[in-house]
């Protein structure tokens, strides 16, 4: 059970950091075109960042590599 517990606590913390990376105007998701942040919209809800984005992924998987190890000292 706190295998689990834990696993969706980890989940949960990497999509927000992958969320804050987004709204923070990170390197890691941007705007496809030059300065098109309007363009680009983040549906928490539904756990969808929507539209013509540039995802960096050595980046994005430094956020995510970043949030588990943050997890791991709690």
């Amino acid at each position: 059970m706190y295998i689990k517990t834990h696993e969706k606590d980890l989940r949960k913390a990497c999509v927000e950091a992958i969320f804050s990376e987004f709204e923070n105007e990170g390197d890691a998701i941007r705007p496809a075109y030059a300065d098109g942040w309007d363009e680009i919209e983040a549906r928490r809800s539904l756990g969808h960042i929507v539209g013509c984005i540039d995802l960096d992924v050595p980046d994005l998987v430094d956020v995510i590599i970043d949030t588990i190890a943050k997890e791991a000292q709690k």
